[in-house]
């Protein structure tokens, strides 16, 4: 009889946890960055808890020291530090009930998945890398429009920005995806794959970004289901209060 493999522990969890090879047509979500979770992993070793861990999520630093917030250190923290449950990502602008990269000081959270995000990256069809920025390439209040979904691209967000072509997009996937017919925009970046986050990896750029795009797409349902339960609940709340309130009156 073969032996089981051995188990180990992890912070965020109770329960001890076991290696564990997912396939994509188990459908897990990591609990820890709430995306689609195939290939090295780790889950709970009772069966009746459904918690399983990306292999890079189980080995994330506990604290990181970003670009983007140089004053402050962040600190790993394996749920959100605030009453609601939910944070949202200043790097990409969505919300995450997950592990997320906080700053306590000043209130600065990154998903752990933007966290790791590449300082340049090729896009298929553009003509130069494009290079992580961590607010608007514009001033004198310019609005900086995605060149790939033609949606705003909010000024204390992170982008994909190329100055020679003045081109530039969201930092993950958009969520549409450009017409094959579409005219190239400048600097030839006009028909390419859906998204800047290529990860810098020239092998196969399309199919990696695809497989982001579907788990971006898997984690903002996810979170928008976590916020309705989340208002729904305030809602109760206000209304059992007013309940309250009413009978006293009486």
């Amino acid at each position: 009889m073969a032996s089981r493999k051995p188990s180990v522990r992890h912070q965020s969890h109770s329960h001890p946890l076991r290696g564990h090879k997912a396939q994509a047509e188990e459908e897990i979500i990591c609990s820890g960055c709430e995306l689609d979770l195939i290939g090295a992993s780790f889950k709970c070793t009772k069966s009746e808890c459904e918690y399983f861990l990306h292999k890079s999520c189980f080995e994330l630093p506990r604290e990181n020291r970003h670009k983007a917030h140089p004053d402050h250190p962040l600190t790993l923290l394996f749920s959100p530090p605030y009453e609601s449950s939910t944070y949202t990502c200043n790097a990409c602008g969505e919300y995450g009930s997950g592990f997320v990269y906080n700053c306590s000081i000043c209130q600065y959270d990154v998903h752990v998945g933007c966290v790791a995000m590449h300082e340049s990256v090729e896009r298929e069809g553009h003509a130069h890398p494009l290079t992580l920025l961590f607010c608007s390439p514009y001033k004198n209040g310019l609005i900086f429009n995605c060149d790939v979904c033609q949606e705003t691209v909010p000024d204390n967000l992170w982008s994909y920005y190329c100055k020679e072509c003045d081109y530039g997009t969201h930092l993950h996937s958009c969520a549409v995806e450009e017409e094959e017919e579409e005219e190239p925009k400048r600097g030839g970046g006009g028909s390419g794959s859906r998204s800047a986050n290529s990860g810098g990896n020239k092998g196969g750029r399309g199919s990696a970004t695809s497989e982001l795009a579907a788990m971006l797409e898997a984690q903002r349902e996810m979170e928008k289901m976590q916020i309705e339960l989340h208002m729904e609940m305030q809602r109760a709340k206000i209304a059992k209060k007013a309940r309250k309130a009413c009978l006293k009156l009486i």
